[in-house]
């Protein structure tokens, strides 16, 4: 009975995305400023959750400033993290995308046109420039969620972060905003699309880590830090 719950979920799952890529596009071809932003924060997320069968529940909203850049990091364990983190953060987000997805048709160009950054782990000068380009962006006042694991957890635990998105900061200069994302696994498990349940996701702000709280640090010094503030909040 889960499985075949599970199947309907997934499948107006679809078809909803397919219509908020459909919808963006349009918001695109006509220039709209932010459109496709929009589409995922106010029209994909908030039908997508519930549907899947979820609540959001937030602590510590009151400590984002949402006038201010910040370079969003956060765990990663189910792939309702990215329609959550688009609906409780209160601006828009952009994700930093594995180049993998761009092979995807129509979803591929529908994150790149949104403003996405891809980034190639196994090519070391394009994943340099890739990050040089999403500090600018960063700097300028994009909000960038990167998820500093790599890819989702395979047990639930939080893995160690990777380098890529601490010489992000270093170049960005912005602050650090910590974000942990509890309860996501349960509801859509990884790898086991067809065992979704049911319950509340719970996403907690940490206090932001300015660039000078991290000046004397070495990078992978930097990434075992945050790591360790992200697992004890």
């Amino acid at each position: 009975m889960r499985a075949i719950l599970s199947f309907f979920k997934l499948l107006i799952f679809g078809i909803w995305s397919f219509i908020s890529i459909l919808i963006g596009g349009l918001l695109f071809l006509v220039r709209w400023k932010d459109g496709m932003a929009w589409v995922a924060k106010y029209f994909w997320s908030p039908f997508v959750i519930p549907l899947i069968g979820a609540r959001i529940r937030k602590e510590g909203m009151e400590k984002i400033n949402p006038k201010q850049s910040y370079l969003i990091m956060g765990n990663h364990n189910s792939f309702i993290d990215i329609p959550v983190l688009f609906k409780t953060m209160p601006f828009y987000t952009y994700f930093i995308a594995k180049k993998e997805l761009r092979k995807i048709p129509l979803l591929g160009w529908y994150i790149e046109a949104y403003g996405m950054i891809y980034i190639d782990r196994r090519d070391r000068l394009k994943a340099k420039h890739s990050i040089a380009y999403a500090a600018k962006r960063v700097a300028e006042g994009k909000h960038i969620i990167i998820f500093p694991e790599g890819t989702k957890s395979k047990d639930g635990k939080i893995a160690p972060f990777k380098k890529g998105g601490f010489h992000l900061a270093e170049q960005a200069q912005v602050p650090i905003l910590p974000i942990k994302i509890e309860g996501a696994r349960k509801i859509w498990p990884n790898k086991k699309p067809f065992q979704l349940g049911f319950g509340t996701i719970k996403v907690i702000v940490g206090d932001p880590i300015w660039p000078d709280d991290l000046k004397e640090m070495e990078i992978g010094d930097r990434a075992v830090y945050i790591r360790e503030i992200i697992s004890k909040m």
